[in-house]
Protein backbone atom coordinates (compact mmCIF):
# COMPACT_ATOMS: atom_id res chain seq x y z
CA UNK A 1 0.00 0.00 0.00
CA UNK A 2 1.22 3.47 -0.75
CA UNK A 3 2.55 5.37 2.19
CA UNK A 4 0.57 8.49 1.42
CA UNK A 5 -2.73 6.69 2.12
CA UNK A 6 -4.21 7.51 5.49
CA UNK A 7 -4.67 4.70 8.02
CA UNK A 8 -8.42 4.68 7.47
CA UNK A 9 -7.89 4.12 3.76
CA UNK A 10 -5.40 1.35 4.47
CA UNK A 11 -7.88 -0.38 6.76
CA UNK A 12 -10.66 0.04 4.22
CA UNK A 13 -8.39 -1.51 1.61
CA UNK A 14 -8.11 -4.59 3.85
CA UNK A 15 -11.90 -4.75 4.14
CA UNK A 16 -12.35 -4.31 0.40
CA UNK A 17 -9.77 -7.00 -0.35
CA UNK A 18 -11.59 -9.41 1.95
CA UNK A 19 -15.02 -8.67 0.52
CA UNK A 20 -13.77 -9.16 -3.02
CA UNK A 21 -11.69 -12.25 -2.28
CA UNK A 22 -13.65 -14.02 0.46
CA UNK A 23 -15.13 -16.85 -1.61
CA UNK A 24 -11.93 -17.69 -3.44
CA UNK A 25 -9.85 -17.55 -0.25
CA UNK A 26 -12.16 -19.90 1.65
CA UNK A 27 -12.28 -22.24 -1.33
CA UNK A 28 -8.49 -22.25 -1.53
CA UNK A 29 -8.22 -22.99 2.19
CA UNK A 30 -10.59 -25.93 1.87
CA UNK A 31 -8.86 -27.34 -1.22
CA UNK A 32 -5.38 -26.85 0.14
CA UNK A 33 -5.87 -27.94 3.72
CA UNK A 34 -8.82 -30.25 3.76
CA UNK A 35 -9.76 -31.35 0.28
CA UNK A 36 -7.29 -34.15 -0.36
CA UNK A 37 -8.40 -37.71 0.38
CA UNK A 38 -6.33 -39.41 3.05
CA UNK A 39 -5.28 -36.30 4.99
CA UNK A 40 -4.98 -36.69 8.75
CA UNK A 41 -7.58 -35.54 11.27
CA UNK A 42 -5.23 -32.74 12.26
CA UNK A 43 -5.17 -31.37 8.74
CA UNK A 44 -8.96 -31.59 8.53
CA UNK A 45 -9.19 -29.74 11.84
CA UNK A 46 -6.83 -27.05 10.52
CA UNK A 47 -9.01 -26.59 7.46
CA UNK A 48 -12.18 -26.27 9.53
CA UNK A 49 -10.46 -23.87 11.90
CA UNK A 50 -9.31 -21.59 9.08
CA UNK A 51 -12.78 -21.49 7.52
CA UNK A 52 -14.32 -20.79 10.94
CA UNK A 53 -11.94 -17.87 11.46
CA UNK A 54 -12.79 -16.48 8.03
CA UNK A 55 -16.51 -16.75 8.73
CA UNK A 56 -16.16 -15.05 12.10
CA UNK A 57 -14.20 -12.19 10.59
CA UNK A 58 -16.77 -11.86 7.84
CA UNK A 59 -19.48 -11.70 10.50
CA UNK A 60 -17.62 -8.90 12.27
CA UNK A 61 -17.50 -6.86 9.06
CA UNK A 62 -21.21 -7.35 8.53
CA UNK A 63 -21.95 -6.25 12.09
CA UNK A 64 -19.72 -3.22 11.62
CA UNK A 65 -21.48 -2.26 8.41
CA UNK A 66 -24.86 -2.60 10.11
CA UNK A 67 -23.81 -0.03 12.73
CA UNK A 68 -23.04 -2.33 15.65
CA UNK A 69 -21.23 -0.68 18.56
CA UNK A 70 -17.49 -0.98 19.08
CA UNK A 71 -18.14 -2.82 22.34
CA UNK A 72 -20.17 -5.49 20.55
CA UNK A 73 -17.54 -5.80 17.83
CA UNK A 74 -14.92 -6.24 20.55
CA UNK A 75 -16.76 -9.34 21.77
CA UNK A 76 -16.41 -10.91 18.32
CA UNK A 77 -12.75 -9.90 18.20
CA UNK A 78 -12.18 -11.45 21.62
CA UNK A 79 -13.73 -14.73 20.48
CA UNK A 80 -11.37 -14.80 17.50
CA UNK A 81 -8.36 -14.22 19.75
CA UNK A 82 -9.42 -17.08 22.00
CA UNK A 83 -9.27 -19.58 19.16
CA UNK A 84 -6.99 -17.91 16.60
CA UNK A 85 -4.65 -15.68 18.59
CA UNK A 86 -1.78 -14.40 16.49
CA UNK A 87 -3.44 -15.38 13.22
CA UNK A 88 -4.25 -12.94 10.44
CA UNK A 89 -8.02 -12.85 10.88
CA UNK A 90 -7.71 -12.15 14.60
CA UNK A 91 -5.29 -9.30 13.91
CA UNK A 92 -7.51 -7.82 11.20
CA UNK A 93 -10.50 -8.05 13.53
CA UNK A 94 -8.70 -6.08 16.22
CA UNK A 95 -7.80 -3.39 13.69
CA UNK A 96 -11.45 -3.08 12.69
CA UNK A 97 -12.56 -2.83 16.32
CA UNK A 98 -9.88 -0.23 17.07
CA UNK A 99 -11.06 1.91 14.16
CA UNK A 100 -14.67 1.67 15.35
CA UNK A 101 -13.60 2.52 18.90
CA UNK A 102 -11.70 5.61 17.77
CA UNK A 103 -14.74 6.75 15.79
CA UNK A 104 -16.83 6.30 18.93
CA UNK A 105 -14.32 8.16 21.10
CA UNK A 106 -13.40 5.07 23.12
CA UNK A 107 -9.63 5.40 23.12
CA UNK A 108 -9.20 2.88 25.94
CA UNK A 109 -10.79 0.12 23.88
CA UNK A 110 -8.89 1.20 20.76
CA UNK A 111 -5.58 1.02 22.59
CA UNK A 112 -6.40 -2.39 24.07
CA UNK A 113 -7.23 -3.84 20.65
CA UNK A 114 -4.10 -2.44 19.03
CA UNK A 115 -1.88 -3.62 21.86
CA UNK A 116 -3.34 -7.12 21.51
CA UNK A 117 -2.10 -7.15 17.92
CA UNK A 118 1.26 -5.73 18.96
CA UNK A 119 1.71 -8.73 21.23
CA UNK A 120 1.60 -11.19 18.32
CA UNK A 121 2.51 -9.40 15.09
CA UNK A 122 6.06 -9.02 13.78
CA UNK A 123 6.75 -5.38 14.55
CA UNK A 124 8.94 -4.80 11.49
CA UNK A 125 6.33 -6.22 9.11
CA UNK A 126 4.05 -3.95 7.09
CA UNK A 127 1.09 -4.82 9.32
CA UNK A 128 3.20 -4.36 12.45
CA UNK A 129 4.27 -0.89 11.36
CA UNK A 130 0.67 0.05 10.52
CA UNK A 131 -0.49 -1.10 13.96
CA UNK A 132 2.25 0.92 15.65
CA UNK A 133 1.29 4.02 13.66
CA UNK A 134 -2.34 3.73 14.69
CA UNK A 135 -1.36 2.97 18.28
CA UNK A 136 0.87 6.05 18.41
CA UNK A 137 -2.02 8.25 17.28
CA UNK A 138 -4.29 6.74 19.92
CA UNK A 139 -1.63 7.20 22.60
CA UNK A 140 -1.15 10.84 21.64
CA UNK A 141 -4.89 11.49 21.68
CA UNK A 142 -5.04 9.86 25.13
CA UNK A 143 -2.33 12.13 26.48
CA UNK A 144 0.48 9.55 26.43
CA UNK A 145 2.66 11.73 24.24
CA UNK A 146 6.01 10.29 25.31
CA UNK A 147 5.03 6.74 24.35
CA UNK A 148 3.66 7.93 21.01
CA UNK A 149 6.80 9.88 20.16
CA UNK A 150 8.98 6.91 21.13
CA UNK A 151 7.17 4.73 18.58
CA UNK A 152 7.19 7.29 15.77
CA UNK A 153 10.83 8.30 16.20
CA UNK A 154 11.83 4.72 15.35
CA UNK A 155 10.69 5.45 11.81
CA UNK A 156 9.10 3.06 9.35
CA UNK A 157 10.27 1.39 6.16
CA UNK A 158 6.67 0.84 4.99
CA UNK A 159 5.07 4.17 6.02
CA UNK A 160 7.89 6.69 6.50
CA UNK A 161 5.86 9.74 5.45
CA UNK A 162 2.88 8.81 7.64
CA UNK A 163 5.15 8.29 10.65
CA UNK A 164 6.81 11.67 10.08
CA UNK A 165 3.47 13.40 9.61
CA UNK A 166 2.07 11.89 12.81
CA UNK A 167 5.19 12.97 14.69
CA UNK A 168 4.79 16.48 13.32
CA UNK A 169 1.17 16.58 14.46
CA UNK A 170 2.18 15.66 18.01
CA UNK A 171 4.92 18.30 18.12
CA UNK A 172 2.59 20.94 16.69
CA UNK A 173 -0.15 20.15 19.22
CA UNK A 174 2.43 20.54 21.99
CA UNK A 175 3.59 23.91 20.65
CA UNK A 176 6.95 22.66 19.44
CA UNK A 177 6.77 24.34 16.05
CA UNK A 178 10.42 23.92 15.07
CA UNK A 179 10.28 20.17 15.70
CA UNK A 180 6.94 19.97 13.90
CA UNK A 181 8.35 21.74 10.85
CA UNK A 182 11.29 19.34 10.65
CA UNK A 183 8.95 16.36 10.88
CA UNK A 184 6.61 17.72 8.21
CA UNK A 185 9.53 18.45 5.91
CA UNK A 186 10.68 14.87 6.38
CA UNK A 187 7.15 13.69 5.48
CA UNK A 188 7.31 15.82 2.33
CA UNK A 189 10.63 14.32 1.30
CA UNK A 190 9.53 10.75 1.94
CA UNK A 191 6.27 11.28 0.07
CA UNK A 192 8.00 12.72 -2.98
CA UNK A 193 10.45 9.83 -2.94
CA UNK A 194 7.53 7.41 -3.10
CA UNK A 195 5.80 9.40 -5.81
CA UNK A 196 2.92 10.47 -3.58
CA UNK A 197 1.53 13.79 -2.45
CA UNK A 198 0.63 15.11 1.00
CA UNK A 199 -1.36 18.25 0.33
CA UNK A 200 -2.20 18.87 3.98
CA UNK A 201 1.42 18.47 5.00
CA UNK A 202 2.44 20.90 2.26
CA UNK A 203 0.09 23.46 3.77
CA UNK A 204 1.45 22.84 7.25
CA UNK A 205 5.03 23.25 6.05
CA UNK A 206 4.15 26.46 4.24
CA UNK A 207 2.35 27.86 7.26
CA UNK A 208 5.09 27.00 9.73
CA UNK A 209 7.82 28.21 7.38
CA UNK A 210 6.05 31.55 6.94
CA UNK A 211 5.56 31.89 10.68
CA UNK A 212 9.23 31.05 11.27
CA UNK A 213 10.27 33.69 8.73
CA UNK A 214 8.04 36.29 10.36
CA UNK A 215 9.51 35.50 13.76
CA UNK A 216 13.02 35.88 12.37
CA UNK A 217 12.17 39.30 10.93
CA UNK A 218 10.71 40.44 14.24
CA UNK A 219 13.78 39.23 16.12
CA UNK A 220 16.08 41.16 13.78
CA UNK A 221 14.24 44.45 14.24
Amino acid sequence: MADHLQEEEQLEAISQWWQESRSSIIALVVLTLGGTLGWSQYEEYTSEKAVAAANTYDGLLQERDSGESAEELALISASLRETHDGETFAEFASLQVAAAAVAAGDLVLARAELESVMATVELDSTLGQLVQLRLARVMAASGDEAAAVAILEQGSSSFPASYAQALGDIHLAAGRESEALLAYQSAQTESLTLGGQLGLVDLKVSGLSLRDAEDSIEDSQ
